[in-house]
């Protein structure tokens, strides 16, 4: 099963709610970031979707009630390499003027611990295919603000990019870009206790 972290959520603009609706949470989209990396001729490319938007509703306490849908925006994808941006977002690739959107759906959200699994569907480039997001949250006091509740997301996943269609024509192939590409999550909200 595909790994892919369901915290990427957490980062939305709009800010979305993190659990019910009397504990609403606030995004640090400075502490937080949704970023990636995939091997091109034996070298590691990083770089980061800014621009996400959905709606997560996860109380712990409450998990058959959580839900997830986040529709993150392709074009703003950057590497800080234009180059490497303009092969991303063109047509072997993301194609952001045809798909400008990946989106993930949740169907159930389970815990173990601090550990949380998110099944749901992931598609990319209108590929959909079922997807296994696991995360770890914590949620602490807040050291900066009294009276005041932090929680953070953290995940990686390995998503194979061939999957969803993203490598089209000569870029099927692996020998310059991987197949894999990993994707971290660092999510931080805030909100009153």
């Amino acid at each position: 099963m595909r790994r892919w972290c369901a915290l990427a959520c957490l980062i939305l603009l709009p800010l979305p709610s993190l659990a019910g609706p009397q504990d609403a949470w606030t995004v640090d989209a400075k502490a937080s970031s949704l970023a990636f990396s995939v091997a091109q001729v034996g070298a590691i490319v990083s770089g980061r979707f800014p621009t996400w938007t959905g709606e997560i509703v996860l109380d712990p306490a409450a998990l058959a009630g959580a839900r997830i849908d986040i529709r993150i925006d392709t074009r703003p994808v950057s590497t800080n390499n234009r180059d490497v941006d303009s092969l991303m977002k063109g047509p072997n690739f993301l194609d952001v003027q045809k798909f400008p959107e990946a989106r993930f759906v949740s169907t159930s959200i389970s815990r173990n611990g601090d550990r949380y699994e998110a099944r749901g569907k992931l598609t990319i480039r209108d590929v959909t295919r079922d997807a296994v997001l696991p995360f770890t949250l914590a949620i602490t006091d807040d050291p900066s603000q009294s009276g005041r509740v932090r929680a953070t997301a953290r995940g990686r996943i390995v998503l194979k990019r061939l999957d969803y269609g993203v490598g089209q024509n000569e870029w099927a192939a692996t020998g310059q870009v991987a197949n894999e590409v990993t994707v971290d999550l660092n999510v931080v909200a805030g909100r009153g206790k």
